[in-house]
């Protein structure tokens, strides 16, 4: 296990508050660089028939003495997994030591492991041993980091199955009430008062309507006049969700999300109500701000065994994912309906939602398709056959277009641009509207027609806070680079270096340390990290050099992100960079290095330092790597169309504006290096 202290001699790299749009030092031309290790022999398999999984990529393999169970009818029979080769099986790894591919491990040219630091940071998270600084969890500690790209292993959902199950006060939570409420707006207690007060007065003159009219409840009112209809509605839904509230307290406790004598309110300025929920939302996956909006409420009205079974099948999918090297999860589409590609036989057909589909079919062959079956194959699997278990399935063919080395490339669409200033009298920003939010495709290129195999939200850069060389912040716009670019290196567990310009007042936390309050440096956002600026993986895009000169790098990347909600968000924006939601992002440079040629380079050590000051005490960072580089060759294929410019400034302005609300100090403007799109 590990301590805080080794956590950070083995990963510490700088804060990421402003990551993207930031040009780096030149560097020598890609093709001369020297790998910090030599690369490895291994690259992506040889190719195979369309209808078969990948073959095995991973330079150091799991131990295949251990058997796999492979099903029959939904009954297990152990094979060792040495000899299911070459009979059209895949094997999906439901161990601990699981990781998807980028942070597995590799072996150099002779023969040596190529460390990922971040490896056993992941695993430690994954199987709910260790927090992100590598510490052991304290006793009922949990982590919920699947909104962060960071599923638990099959062993902790089984216990968290067993333990819900096991729970006495799950059987005193009214789920079927919890199933009829939508929403539960947040309001402030006089908000409340009045408005409670204000129902109370809607019954009554329901109830005296209904007496007018002679009916026998106010039911029968509304069916022989439907005005009174909305009002009834309202008085029902109002009433629901006061009886809901007391519930969902219930099931907060219950499950630890709050302690027992934990006083809640239905208020999201509590601190102690705002944690309780947005801890059982991260272990939901729910992609909300905390509050009982309606994806909230979906999860709340869910009994814990069918929670748990949506966990299990979010597990699945990237497991089987990755074993079997697809990326394709239904968002590509043209006009609300499945992209089409036509095959050999000139029939067209949809770019289907395989992630889903391949784990509907391993889970059936698992026969764990429902939550009571997949209590019944934990109940029948203790935690330690979750050290070596495999399942082998059989997995439906891939599609044609499948190959060794795909012909891909990446198109960001930026949606809306606006170049005009978004800030009001207070130095507050806001954003204009955007109708159409920007997008990232990977297309694939087969028989000589171009086909999306995903869709995603992403984000564009926009008008940021940034700290000039007199030291003080000044508004400038750190846009998104348009044109032909490329993907060359892939960085998993990358770290970022915080230029000049970062405001000093984000390299700087306040945490917990030897019982004691302290400011300390913000490793949070530096990364290697589920938290980090770059999430827990990164391309870099970059201009081709020509004529043996380096690649030109602007510090534009499409990486994964933490500030996940940013993402869809459509006042949101990244300082240049293309955020992607980790899982995300993770799955997409799997793909990439399962079917594209690339070489493994291996950890790139950085070894730097700085000294900064703040508020009187003295600070440093400290960067030891850059991350595990992977380079894929050629590169692959990116283009960032410009799209659709709204407002007055059509261009970028270049430079730094002053903030209304800062005063500065009389001289010229301090001078922007670079700025804007080149």
């Amino acid at each position: 296990m590990y301590s805080r202290l080794l956590h950070i001699a083995l990963l510490t790299a700088t804060v990421s508050v402003a990551a993207c749009g930031e040009r780096p030092p030149p560097t020598v031309p890609e093709a001369a660089s020297a790998p910090s290790a030599p690369p490895t022999a291994a690259s992506t398999p040889e190719s195979s028939p369309p209808g078969a999984p990948p073959a095995a990529d991973r330079a150091v393999e799991a131990d295949i003495a251990h058997p796999a169970l492979v099903f029959q009818d939904g009954q297990p029979r152990r094979v060792e997994a040495a000899d299911l080769e070459g009979q059209g099986y895949t094997l999906i790894d439901l161990t601990d030591t699981w990781t998807p591919l980028i942070f597995a491990e590799f072996r150099d040219a002779e023969g040596q492991i190529l460390p990922n630091r971040y490896r056993p940071i992941y695993i430690g998270l994954a199987n709910e041993q260790s927090d992100g600084d590598g510490r052991p969890l304290d006793s009922g500690e949990r982590n919920y980091f699947e909104v962060y790209g960071i599923p638990p292993t099959p062993r902790v959902v089984r216990a968290r199955m067993l333990e819900d199950e096991a729970a006495p006060c799950q059987a005193q939570i009214n789920y079927d009430l919890l199933s009829q409420v939508d929403r539960i707006p947040a309001r402030t207690a006089k908000e409340e008062a009045a408005h409670a007060a204000s129902i109370k007065r809607l019954r009554k003159q329901l109830e005296a309507a209904q007496a007018a009219g002679k009916h026998a409840t106010i039911d029968a009112l509304v069916a022989a006049d439907a005005s009174f209809a909305d009002e009834w509605k309202a008085v029902q839904d109002a009433e629901r969700r006061a009886l809901a509230w007391p519930e969902i307290v219930k099931r907060l406790k219950c499950e630890g999300h709050a302690k027992a004598n934990a006083k809640l309110k239905l208020d999201m300025n509590d601190g102690v109500s705002r944690d309780a929920i947005q801890s059982f939302q991260f272990r939901h996956k729910v992609y909300e701000y905390p509050g009982l909006r309606t994806e909230t409420m979906v999860a709340f009205g869910k009994r814990p065994v069918q929670g748990n079974f949506e966990q299990f099948q979010r597990v699945m999918r990237e497991r089987v994912a990755d074993a079997a090297g697809i990326l394709e999860d239904g968002t590509a589409q043209v006009d609300g309906q499945p992209a089409t590609w036509v095959d050999a036989q000139g029939q067209a057909r949809p770019v289907e939602n395989l992630i889903d589909a391949y784990a509907q079919v391993a889970m059936s062959q698992m026969g764990v398709e429902t939550p009571e079956k997949l209590l019944a194959f934990f109940q029948a699997h203790p935690p330690e056959d979750f050290a070596w278990l495999k399942v082998a399935v059989k997995l439906p063919p891939r599609p044609e277009y499948y190959s060794k080395h795909m012909d891909l490339d990446l198109v960001v669409d930026r949606g809306d641009v606006w170049y005009d200033e978004s800030w009001n009298a207070q130095g507050e920003l806001f954003a204009h509207s955007r109708e159409r939010m920007p997008k990232l495709v990977l297309y694939a290129t087969h028989n000589g027609q171009r086909f999306p195999l995903i869709k995603w939200p992403t984000t564009i850069g926009g008008w940021r806070a940034e700290q000039a060389s007199n030291g003080y912040e000044y508004y400038r716009y750190k846009g998104s680079d348009v044109g032909k670019r490329v993907i060359r290196k892939i960085i998993s567990g990358p770290t970022w270096v915080a230029p000049p310009s970062t405001p000093i007042r984000g390299l700087v936390k306040a945490a917990n340390v030897n019982g004691k309050r302290q400011r300390i440096v913000n490793y949070d956002e530096m990364g290697p990290g589920y938290l980090s600026a770059y999430g827990l993986v990164a391309g870099y895009f970059v201009v081709p050099g020509k004529d043996a000169r380096s690649d030109f790098d602007n510090g534009i990347r499409a990486h994964g992100s933490s500030d996940h909600l940013s993402i869809t968000n459509r006042s949101k924006f990244s300082h240049g960079c293309h955020r992607l939601w980790n899982h995300a992002a993770v799955r997409l440079y799997d793909f990439l290095l399962n079917h594209r040629d690339r070489q493994v380079m291996g950890d790139i050590p950085l070894n730097a330092s700085r000294t900064f000051y703040k508020d009187g005490e003295v600070f440093e960072l400290r960067h030891v790597t850059r991350g595990f580089e992977f380079q894929l060759t050629p590169p692959l294929p990116v283009e960032v169309l410009e799209g659709r410019i709204r407002g007055r400034r059509q261009r970028p302005f270049e430079g730094y504006l002053p903030k209304p609300d800062v005063v500065y100090p009389p001289g010229p403007m301090p001078s922007v290096k670079g700025g804007g799109e080149p």
